[in-house]
């Protein structure tokens, strides 16, 4: 999976995932999760829905991309988001369903 921010103003920033399907399974109700370190929070999401508890959140697919196809397939989400301290890092792990998942 990828992890960009694509726009950062003071306090505040936009980012897009993107999860793609190496395996040749299909993937079905997908669940991303991440850990934040400098205290952001996910304030609007597009793509799926999310829960954040302190600095964990976990997105879930939306109805019509719920199944990440075999072989290549991909799903990708945006989001805004808001930090208080002076930097911004992206996370380091990620987990999908549960399980650790590559990043690039």
């Amino acid at each position: 999976m990828t992890y960009t921010v694509t726009n950062q103003w003071p306090g505040g920033f936009q980012a897009g995932v993107r999860i793609v399907n190496r395996g040749a399974t299909a993937v079905k109700d997908w669940r991303l999760g991440w850990t934040y370190g400098k205290g952001q929070a996910v304030t609007q999401l597009w793509g799926g829905s999310y829960t954040q508890s302190g600095p964990t959140v976990t997105v879930t697919n939306a109805g019509y991309n719920a199944t990440i196809a075999a072989n290549g397939g991909s799903v990708t989400f945006g989001f805004l988001g808001r930090f208080d301290n002076d930097a911004n890092p992206a996370p380091k792990q990620f987990t999908l369903n549960g399980s650790p998942c590559a990043t690039s």
